[in-house]
């Protein structure tokens, strides 16, 4: 390295671990390269919703408005806080999304309105700033996307918990959670906790009751607990079983010694994923004033201002034009409609296919929401190897693989695979 002699200790411990790729940008690569050569090809990488045409998925209503935007609400300086009609309109269609009877007691109980930061990424990195020292305890599950590793254990050098997120059969289970929760408590003056639903790469989201058995441990926690909730594929659900929504208004108020942080953003909410414009709200285990929730709203924005030190304008004023214009507003949410619709297809066709093969190699998890359909590899085969034949084969697929927690299993983007081609894509899995 030719700054060898220049770099910081973290500098040189930043070169050597951090992966640009975070384990999925180098095998869409390759597979958009295949793309290029074999017209018939399927892309099963990319992370992002696309029409069948293979272009984004985008909502007409809020690119026509970032269209029309002048070029100071374009590219002034926003607010290192969000800007002020934003974070009230984010808040009002966030709290839209939670049952009725739950709303106004998860507003009393957090410090919605939200505070803005440069990205989902932007957000998780700050509040790691604001709740963690180097070498704490931090569970994750072994199902997760790999710039978690990039921000807690390799940027912030946080000390993995993993916990099993997904059973042996491809059933969701929290029961390893909950254990590792009480365990926490004989050993740990403090725990983070990383929570992703609807889960990638796994695409598997809880039911009632399982939120409610989490709920019961969460209750019993004496130490101070911090839950960092990645909503970022918040409402992409299918089942009717499955919490549809953040389960942030189930874990506030539960207890003095649990803090929430919701941490959202537009890229999924409003398939703006290049525009960097993240959320952060904290949730309390108890009530508190306004003024105590004010100098909570004011440290994050401290953290941000020592970040990114204010998110991007342009995106907030396009959407808060269509968030408070009920005409613009019910608009927008007839067309994230028509993509969920889209997505719910896609969706029932890979799980109905998959459900009709049977594999020695290959066992499904259970995934209900998301963007993504997860295989778990039940032989002694990595998840690479596969993923390399199957490229090989005309299937672009992300293997994910970590040898220390046990995780061995391929994620493909159903997300992006128009539905006349599923049917194909999963013969090629399976093949």
């Amino acid at each position: 390295m030719i700054l060898e002699k220049y770099l910081s200790q973290k500098g040189k411990f930043l070169e050597d671990n951090v992966d640009l790729s975070a384990g999925t940008i180098a095998w869409g690569l390759r597979a958009k390269k295949r793309t290029k050569e074999n017209k018939d090809f399927i892309n099963a990488t990319i992370g992002t919703a696309t029409e069948d045409d293979g272009k984004l998925m985008v909502l007409p209503t809020l690119y026509e408005e970032l269209r029309q935007l002048s070029g100071d609400q374009l590219l002034a300086y926003a607010n290192m806080r969000g800007q002020f009609d934003f974070v009230q309109a984010w808040k009002r269609d966030t709290l839209k999304t939670y049952p009725a009877e739950l709303r106004n007691r998860t507003e009393e109980l957090s410090t919605l309105p939200v505070t803005a930061c440069g990205g989902l990424t932007g957000g998780l990195a700050a509040m790691g700033q604001i709740f963690f020292n180097q070498g704490d305890k931090f569970l994750a599950p072994n199902s997760r996307w790999g710039n978690v590793d990039n921000v807690f254990f390799k940027n912030q050098q946080l000390t993995e918990v993993p916990y099993k997120l997904v059973d042996h059969e491809g059933n969701l289970s929290l029961a390893d959670l909950n254990e590792k929760l009480n365990n926490s408590q004989k050993t740990e003056k403090k725990i983070g906790v990383y929570l992703n639903f609807p889960n990638n790469p796994s695409g598997i989201s809880p039911t009632l009751s399982q939120v409610k058995e989490l709920q019961e441990t969460l209750e019993e926690m004496t130490i101070p607990t911090v839950l960092l909730l990645d909503d970022a594929y918040e409402n992409y659900c299918y089942e009717d079983n499955v919490v549809d929504h953040s389960i942030f208004p189930y874990l506030v108020g539960l207890n003095e010694n649990i803090l929430v942080v919701k941490i959202d953003g537009a890229s999924k909410r409003y398939c703006a994923y290049g525009a960097r414009l993240g959320t952060m709200t904290v949730g309390f285990g108890l009530e508190k004033g306004e003024e105590e929730k004010t100098q909570v709203r004011e440290l994050i924005t401290k953290a941000v201002r020592t970040n990114t030190s204010s998110a991007p304008r342009g995106i907030q004023e396009a959407l808060t034009n269509v968030l408070v214009d009920d005409k613009k507003n019910d608009q927008i949410q007839k067309e994230k409609a028509r993509n969920l619709s889209i997505l719910s297809k896609r969706y029932k066709l890979i799980k109905k296919l998959g459900e009709e093969q049977s594999s020695s190699i290959l066992e499904p998890v259970k995934f209900n929401s998301g963007f993504f359909s997860y295989y778990i590899i039940k032989s002694q085969q990595s998840a690479i190897d596969i993923s390399t034949k199957l490229m090989e084969n005309g299937l672009g697929t992300v293997p994910f693989v970590n040898t220390s927690n046990g995780l061995n299993g391929i994620r493909v983007a159903f997300c992006s695979i128009k539905e006349e081609r599923i049917e194909r894509a999963v013969d090629l899995l399976y093949s």
